[in-house]
């Protein structure tokens, strides 16, 4: 099992979930239901770094919340996702 934890920008608004991974842009998804885009989320994140591994590029690693810009809407969210399992 191999686990990964990155930071994710999460916006939501009425009608609308949006799940940003600042160091993995490609793995970022949208949703109309939360529980949904955080599922699309993890699984995104997965199947992204599992594709980076097998073509040999480098995989960023997680930054710090901190150097992310956001609006005060906005809240960060550490989203671990198992790489086996996808």
């Amino acid at each position: 099992m191999e686990q990964v934890t990155y930071p994710a920008i999460i916006t939501q608004t009425a009608s609308l979930t949006k799940i940003y991974f600042p160091d993995l842009p490609d793995a970022s998804v949208e949703d109309a239901d939360y529980d949904r885009a955080l599922l699309r989320a993890k699984i995104g994140l997965a199947l992204i770094i599992s594709d980076l591994q097998s073509h040999h590029e480098r995989v960023p690693q997680p930054g710090t919340n901190m150097h992310y810009p956001r609006s005060s809407k906005d809240k960060i969210m550490l989203i671990q996702t198992d790489l086996d399992q996808y």
